[in-house]
């Protein structure tokens, strides 16, 4: 099959004598480094050597790792446990003569669980290092990790060096879930992103739901997507309890339209696959089919 493809590829150049023995080799090779690069699990905390990695050329004097919920966390085990809390790692370098640098990481399932988890448990501030006692915490999030770095009042360790430590490690990964890109980009209301684990709409729901909020001129709306596919009876369940809240459902062909408080209303569909979109808003029944209608093509057009 390789050779018909490459004879057919250099069809126009058949008057030349060409020998295929190179070709043929180097299509093996670029084969092979392709399937060779398709295993991208990512490792757990539990699979990774920390005494290799290091802090400014320094190694961790000490380092632990547990897939218990324990010490300063514990206050927040189920809340953790809610956002799939997968593991726990503690690390300590020695940075100076009588300073230090803390670094204590959470692994969640996956990056949405992460992201959750970061944004709405209200112990973290991304920007800004924040005192806690007689220390400074900056932390940040990479995929489905989170990373705490405390070190003394009196030393302020460069925001880029720990961004750089956090990209050496393993299955390194910046910005927003890819997910969140299947959502629409224009009239985005920038730093208004969500991500609801255990209710949507008031109800409990099994599955998470990024919400992202958009504006323009006088008019508001949010448009909600399911992490990753939802089964037929999930979704049954999600609309019954809907129903059951008082939530004026009503089916129309393979979409729902319901009264989402406030004065507001909402259309939310399972698409084929099992992805979730829903959108809300205080917006004419017009608008808010046309805000629905591009929601739903964006994300079954994404594929993921």
């Amino acid at each position: 099959m390789t050779h018909d493809l490459i004879q057919y590829l250099l069809r126009p150049f058949c008057g030349f004598r060409i020998s295929f023995a190179p070709f043929l080799s180097v299509f093996g090779t670029i084969v092979f480094l392709s399937l060779a690069g398709c295993d991208i699990r990512d490792k757990d905390l539990a699979e990774i050597d920390f005494g290799s990695l290091t802090y400014c050329g320094r190694s961790p004097v000490s380092y632990s790792h547990s897939e218990k919920i324990e010490g300063e966390f514990a206050p927040n085990a189920q809340t953790l446990k809610d956002y799939s809390f997968h593991g726990y790692a503690d690390m300590l370098y020695v940075t100076a003569p009588g300073d230090s640098l803390h670094v204590m990481i959470l692994e969640f399932e996956n990056d949405v669980f992460a992201l959750g988890f970061f944004m709405n448990s209200g112990l973290f501030q991304e920007k800004l290092p924040v005192i806690k006692g007689e220390y400074l915490e900056q932390s940040m999030r990479a995929g489905r990790r989170l990373f705490i770095f405390r070190h003394s009042r009196l030393r302020r360790h460069e925001r880029g060096l720990l961004e750089k430590f956090v990209q050496s490690f393993p299955n390194y990964r910046a910005g927003l879930p890819q997910e969140f890109l299947s959502l629409p980009f224009h009239d985005r209301d920038i730093g208004r992103t969500s991500i609801q684990t255990r209710y949507f709409h008031g109800v409990t729901t099994t599955f998470p739901m990024l919400v992202q909020s958009y504006s323009r001129e006088a008019l508001y709306w949010n448009i909600a997507r399911s992490w990753n596919s939802v089964s037929e009876g999930e979704w049954n369940l999600w609309v019954s309890k809907l129903q059951k809240a008082g939530k004026q459902v009503r089916f129309q062909q393979d979409e729902i339209a319901f009264d989402a408080g406030n004065g507001e209303r909402a259309l939310a569909t399972r698409l084929p696959g099992g992805r979730i979109v829903c959108v809300w808003g205080a917006l004419d029944p017009n608008t808010l089919r046309e805000q629905y209608k591009e929601a739903r093509q964006s994300v079954y057009d994404a594929r993921f």
